[in-house]
């Protein structure tokens, strides 16, 4: 009855980055003193589902990509997971090169373009119609559930992240050097946190999709 589609839509803003510097470059390079302190912020955003009745069983069979040509789809689920992050930066260059630091971090995790699939041989408001919509909700409901548990886990990685902040600033040789290694620490502490939560997400749907709570769905009604 279920098919996913997943897209994670990246967008990575800059922010900068570099090794300790020394005792001089250190002294030189500081925050003006209304820097304010580093803030984080994600934020969940989770689409309202958009219900399709126009597709037979046989085009919705013929579509999935989960359960293949040859079984008898009477419904899907398709969203699209975006990650997405901005970086607010304040750079001072220095006689040492550019002193930088990371004024804010938001990040946006939101769930899309939620297209819930019921096929046409079955009328809104029918026994079969409310049964397949149930079950498919009950994958909208999954990743809803999860999201927010990750929010916090990736506002966790980033305050924990030891990125130059407008009370620790650091120096770079140059901004461009500075961005390519910052760029990688990003990706490296979010990415598997992002790869985590769709491994969880995918195994969460199985559990959805078992014989018996297909069974449950077709003991709803008498025909299908």
């Amino acid at each position: 009855m279920h098919s996913r589609k997943y897209l994670w839509a990246l967008s990575v803003a800059i922010l900068f980055y570099a090794g300790a510097p020394n005792d001089a470059a250190a002294a030189e390079c500081q925050s003006p003193d209304d820097a304010g302190s580093f803030e984080v912020n994600v934020k969940v955003d989770v689409g309202q589902p958009t219900i399709y009745n126009h597709r037979t069983r046989a085009q919705l069979s013929g579509a999935s990509s989960v359960h293949g040509r040859r079984r008898n789809i009477l419904g899907t689920m398709q969203g699209n997971v975006d990650l997405r992050w901005f970086i607010n930066y304040k750079v001072n260059e220095v006689s040492n090169g550019t002193c930088f630091w990371v004024a804010s971090a938001d990040v946006e995790l939101s769930y899309h373009q939620l297209d819930v699939n019921i096929a046409a041989e079955y009328e809104p408001g029918s026994c079969q119609y409310e049964a397949i919509l149930e079950h498919e909700f009950e994958h909208v409901a999954v990743a809803q559930q999860i999201m927010s548990p990750y929010a916090q886990q990736i506002e966790q990685a980033l305050t924990t992240l030891s990125i130059p902040t407008p009370d620790l600033p650091s120096i770079a040789d140059s901004p461009a050097q500075a961005r390519a290694e910052v760029q990688e620490v990003f990706r490296r502490v979010l990415l598997p946190v992002r790869d985590q939560m769709n491994q969880l997400v995918r195994a969460r749907q199985a559990d959805v999709d078992t014989p018996e709570n297909y069974r449950w769905t077709f003991k709803k009604c008498r025909r299908w």
